[in-house]
């Protein structure tokens, strides 16, 4: 089992309490955003000094910050080892919950404290930025090789969905993406998705022309009802 199991528990969880939940956003597992406040959720198959310290850090960017772990068998829950992390999970200020996938319940054993170090104010804003400029909610909570879709790539994939029927100048593509950050992708080609014809010009490569199918599922999501039926008929 993967930590990827846990996630749509916890997402429902979240959600029930009233959070907007994205996954993967920069670095972290699970973002849940309320009055823009945010939860950090990270997650491990089991309480480890690696799970601990990961939520340390993330205490930079969040005042509530969980561990999630599989629920354990009582056995281990009444170990020694268990009492002693969760002791440390304590002395730190961390929540921790436990995910029971047979029921599809979430038990919360710690809730954040108050001891939390200095927040890094440049981590905290790149995290809120990513949060707001995703117009998708499709990546998955604890993936590791699957390519994560951020608002950069959903950017990327917007000016593909554009560039379908032939070439089109950049000041044409801003108006319709309505991002400014337009120019800077198609000049940057990360992706390698993108060529210039001409000054100002640019269509789609053949990585381009393959990334509208790998990636359809990401542009169906993006496009406003009405457009979806255009694209389907």
């Amino acid at each position: 089992m993967d930590e990827r199991a846990m996630f749509p528990v916890i997402k429902a969880e979240l959600k029930r309490r009233g959070f907007e939940v994205q996954a993967e956003v920069t670095d972290v597992d699970i973002v849940a955003m309320k009055n823009k406040t945010p939860l950090i959720v990270e997650m491990k198959q089991a309480l480890s000094t690696t799970l601990i310290y990961q939520g340390i850090k993330r205490m930079t960017m969040s005042d509530y910050v969980y561990l999630a772990i599989p629920k354990p068998t009582d056995k281990v829950l009444k170990s020694r080892n268990f009492k002693e992390k969760k002791a440390i999970v304590r002395y730190v200020g961390l929540g921790l919950m436990l995910v029971d996938l047979e029921k599809s319940h979430i038990t919360y054993i710690l809730d954040p404290a108050t001891r939390a170090p200095a927040k890094d104010a440049r981590r905290m804003r790149k995290m809120h930025e990513e949060f707001a400029l995703r117009k998708t909610a499709l990546n998955e909570a604890g993936v590791t090789k699957t390519k994560i879709i951020t608002a950069y790539r959903e950017l990327a994939l917007r000016i593909l969905d554009c560039l379908r029927d032939g070439p089109q100048p950049i000041k044409a593509l801003v108006a319709t993406t309505k991002d400014i950050k337009t120019a800077r992708i198609l000049q940057d080609n990360h992706y390698g998705w993108f060529e210039r014809v001409e000054r100002g010009v640019y269509q789609m490569t053949k990585a381009g022309t393959e990334a509208l199918t790998v990636y359809a599922d990401v542009l169906q999501a993006m496009r406003p009802e009405d457009s979806k039926e255009n694209h389907d008929t």
